[in-house]
């Protein structure tokens, strides 16, 4: 399959469009399936998909979207695409359900040496804080979430189902916004700074929820191997700041971590590479670092650990590297003082 078997792109005029992408594995960059959903000035949408050959030998998510090597084979790669989709989306608003598909674009476009569109970026997520504060710490902002307090109907993995959602997303956040009352600046102001004390993490709230980490299964060794020793990264001293902001400084030992899953100070920046952290729940989290505060970028389940293992100021934590790219982090609490026993 070549560009020219590609589905035709719907004709416009559209009043926005929303993106959404699978991928193969925890490289941002290995785009399997794109969708893009056209919303038309009467507010009807129709949506658009292809499968993308993403050129690897690594499935990790086939479990979660089904997308598999033999689905993508004979479907055009990236660079075949990407030309299709610069035309047709020139001069559109594109929204992204988080700050995901647009990294995964721009990781693709680098992985293909092609200039990375100048769409104007919006985030849905941000859309429904905004039309639904009462769902902040109470499911997040997340399609899944999304999907059962709306009704709305999709099945969630699937690109052009999910690019459908996030534009119904804004489509509805549109009425209830029309129906609310304006609230003044000063509270839109501190709302803005709680927003972005910490940048908390890529997918909005949703990380508060442990629940609603992705999760990336390291490799197990096959029978014929043996599993490799951890390799300790280093240790750090958890303070009464890490515990009331739920974040560890991995500083005296950040250089360690792999440099393409290192990303800059916010969701924008995020690196193209992700690593898995197992810290002892029932899933692991997939996230990339924050190579200016130097800690793990989704900390939604770091307060979890901390009550789990009752960490307290002055405890250590241990960061090992269990295979490429995946990590467990372990609590080492400190000496605790005995209390002497009384004799009679």
């Amino acid at each position: 399959m070549t560009s020219a078997f590609l589905p035709p792109f719907p004709k416009g005029p559209f009043r926005f469009v929303a993106l959404d992408v699978e991928t193969a594995n925890n490289d941002r960059g290995s785009i399997c399936q794109i969708g893009i959903a056209c919303v038309r000035p009467d507010h009807s949408i129709e949506t658009w998909m292809t499968y993308v050959d993403p050129q690897v030998d690594r499935w990790v998510f086939t479990y979660l979207h089904g997308i598999g090597a033999m689905t993508v084979r004979g479907a055009p790669a990236f660079a075949e695409v990407l030309p299709i989709l610069r035309e047709a989306l020139a001069g559109y608003t594109v929204y992204q359900h988080s700050g995901f598909d647009r990294n995964a674009v721009s990781a693709a476009c680098h992985h293909a040496n092609l200039a990375v569109p100048d769409w104007e970026w919006r985030d849905s997520v941000q859309v429904a804080r905004r039309a639904w504060p009462e769902l902040r710490g109470n499911g997040g902002h997340g399609l899944a979430s999304l999907k059962r307090h709306l009704g709305l109907v999709f099945n969630h993995h699937d690109a052009g189902e999910d690019a459908r959602a996030a534009a119904e997303v804004v489509l509805r956040a549109e009425r209830v916004q029309l129906e609310k009352p304006r609230y003044s600046t000063v509270s839109a102001a501190r709302q803005a700074r709680h927003t972005e004390d910490f940048d908390l993490i890529d997918d909005g709230d949703d990380s508060l929820d442990v629940t609603t980490e992705c999760v990336i299964p390291c490799p197990a060794p096959t029978p014929s191997q043996h599993a490799p020793a951890p390799r300790a990264l280093g240790t750090t001293e958890i303070t009464q700041g890490n515990l009331k902001h739920s974040h560890i400084y991995l500083r005296s030992f950040f250089e360690a971590f792999p440099e393409d899953a290192v990303g800059g100070s916010n969701r924008a920046l995020a690196a193209s590479r992700e690593i898995t952290v197992d810290w002892g729940g029932s899933a692991a989290v997939m996230t990339d670092l924050d190579g200016a505060k130097r800690f793990f970028r989704k900390r939604g389940w770091i307060r979890s650990f901390f009550e789990q293992n009752a960490v307290q100021a002055g405890d250590l934590v241990l960061i090992e590297e269990t295979a490429p790219y995946c990590y467990r982090v372990v609590a080492q609490p400190r000496q605790r003082p005995i209390e002497a026993s009384v004799s009679s």
